[in-house]
């Protein structure tokens, strides 16, 4: 009796014991504006993102190995949110998908990859350089030449620790321009109409040197030094931005990352068994 009655209490409490499944959807989007308006400081070189044993959101047969399962798009229940950003001038929407999976803690579970927009690889490289730009190195534009440089690339993870948890690394790629030093001359003739001695130096009429003028260029420097004058060039660069955040979530609750450039909708759904 006393078994029966163990089994019992088990069989009731199993479904306690089994895993609990969440249907995860994501829509990534990116503000149309100019990054050079937006008041932040953009650093120049970011931290390499650890794409180390990533799992990428389009291999189906890798996802699956690991519980996750992409939906199909009548399952989705984030269209209007979608519709709502694609209709709309300031936004472009770049990845919009829905995956299920299992609720294991960080350690268990993988960091997915993605990849979206436009493809920058035919005229950049991989440090951001132009492609149209003097080569650095043939052997590294041979090395670099293929694989993609998208717009959007980066990894995410939803796990489970008590709460639901996100973490996103990505990072957008947008092209820019900078100003790069190509010359610096300091062989610059006289001040016409001015008379130099057998040493080059401007002298007055009775042979001293002479005063320094009123207004001179903003490149001369006194002191009997020759003018420095500099040039410049400028260059197309491809800039990254980065998008790496960390976020407590509720199940069924729809939750919205912001950054000055871009933007993450995200909704976690626990799946009824």
């Amino acid at each position: 009796m006393k078994r029966l009655v163990f089994l019992l209490l088990f069989l009731v409490s199993w479904p306690s014991f089994a895993q609990r499944l969440f249907d995860v959807e994501i829509i990534l989007f990116k503000r149309n504006q100019d990054p050079a308006t937006v008041n932040e400081h953009w650093p120049e070189k970011l931290v390499d993102i650890d794409y180390a044993n990533s799992i990428s959101l389009s291999d189906k047969a890798a996802l699956r190995k690991r519980g996750i399962t992409l939906l199909p798009q009548n399952q989705w229940e984030l269209n209007s949110e979608y519709q709502k950003l694609r209709n709309h001038a300031g936004f472009t929407p770049l990845v919009h998908m829905a995956w299920r999976q299992g609720d294991g803690a960080r350690p268990y579970m993988p960091k997915l990859r993605l990849s979206a927009g436009k493809n920058w690889a035919d005229m950049f490289r991989p440090d951001g350089s132009s492609l149209n730009a003097a080569p650095l190195d043939p052997a590294y534009d041979a090395a670099h030449s293929t694989g993609g440089l998208f717009e959007l690339d980066g990894i995410l993870r939803v796990y489970v620790q008590h709460y639901l948890f996100l973490e996103t690394d990505m990072v957008l790629r947008e092209p820019s321009t900078r100003e790069v030093l190509v010359k610096v001359s300091d062989d610059i003739p006289a001040l016409p109409g001015t008379e130099t001695n057998e040493q080059g130096a401007p002298v007055t009429e009775v042979g001293n040197t002479a005063a320094q003028p009123e207004t001179v260029n903003s490149n001369v420097q006194f002191g009997g030094l020759q003018e420095i004058e500099k040039t410049y060039r400028t260059e197309s660069v491809l800039q990254d931005y980065a998008f790496k955040q960390k976020r407590r979530m509720r199940s069924g609750e729809t939750h919205y990352l912001d950054h000055p450039l871009m933007g993450m909708v995200i909704q976690v759904r626990k799946v009824q068994q």
